[in-house]
């Protein structure tokens, strides 16, 4: 017997259509399924083809895997809400992937990015899901990304001697430079905003989620990413991001020299291997 990859239809909350593939293995060897949600409005194959790559790896280790598309994304019908309100299409997700292969007893869930966010943003509160894998989460605001930038951009940019080149050689614009080292700076102590409902920003809200977690949780984070950079800088700068993160993170797993989507075929390889032995692991 063959692995084998079925297409289906189902019906959200909203009776919108929504489409999914189930990746099933010859033998399934472990009791949760994967089920991978994108990060935005991106398909279900995602960038460089990497949940493909992804389902057919944790597949061929013995893992039922899912791959669906959100409301108003890829084939699947209606408006896209945005990654703070698909929620509701995860869980829905959960109950087909659960009613298609009922040898799962409960469902990992993996997510890229903004993906890693609608995890914690209710997608994790469905009652079957056991585990998290959050690869590189969104935490970006106005003010975060401008001291990611300060921190990681301009103080690494000093250390490189092609830096002080162009300095001396009249390339580089200096004027310009310290314009936008100065308007970093300001925006990286500016209080955020918040329209929404609970009068939260929505990392915030990430945090409630976690908390709320009772599974284990894998980080997945790449080394030459700003997007994971910022959300290392949230957590360590936080002391309730700190203390929860110290509560509830099992295992981390960081890929060297790896970009935002692990663009490689190494870097993919290296995410789908440690996402499989983890879930396998006794």
């Amino acid at each position: 017997m063959e692995n084998t990859e079925t297409a289906f239809a189902f019906t959200n909350n909203a009776q919108h259509q929504l489409i999914g593939i189930i990746h099933h293995p010859a033998e399934i060897m472990s009791q949760a399924g994967l089920l991978i949600v994108v990060g935005g409005p991106q398909y279900r194959i995602g960038a460089h083809r990497q949940y493909v790559h992804l389902a057919r790896h944790c597949a061929k280790q013995g893992i039922p895997v899912m791959r669906f598309d959100y409301q108003g994304v890829g084939d699947s019908a209606g408006d896209y809400p945005g990654f703070e309100h698909v929620a509701p299409d995860i869980h829905e997700a959960i109950d087909q992937f659960i009613t298609r292969v009922p040898e799962i007893k409960s469902v990992a869930i993996w997510g890229l990015c903004e993906g890693a966010s609608a995890i914690l943003l209710g997608g994790a509160d469905h009652k079957a899901a056991s585990h998290i894998i959050l690869a590189n989460p969104w935490v970006r605001s106005e003010s975060g990304l401008a001291k990611a930038y300060v921190k990681h951009y301009y103080f690494d940019r000093l250390l490189r001697p092609e830096f002080w080149k162009k300095i001396f050689s009249g390339k580089l614009n200096i004027k310009a430079a310290i314009s936008g080292l100065f308007s970093n700076i300001k925006k990286a102590f500016v209080k955020e905003e918040t329209t929404n409902t609970d009068n939260r920003a929505f990392p915030d809200r990430m945090l409630s989620g976690l908390q709320r977690f009772q599974g284990e949780f894998l980080l997945i984070s790449s080394e030459n990413d700003l997007v994971a950079r910022e959300f290392d800088d949230l957590t360590s700068a936080d002391k309730e991001w700190r203390q929860t993160l110290k509560e509830k993170q099992s295992t981390r797993v960081d890929i060297a020299g790896s970009d935002h989507t692990f663009s490689s075929e190494e870097w993919r390889k290296q995410v789908a291997i440690r996402t499989a032995d983890w879930l396998l692991a006794p």
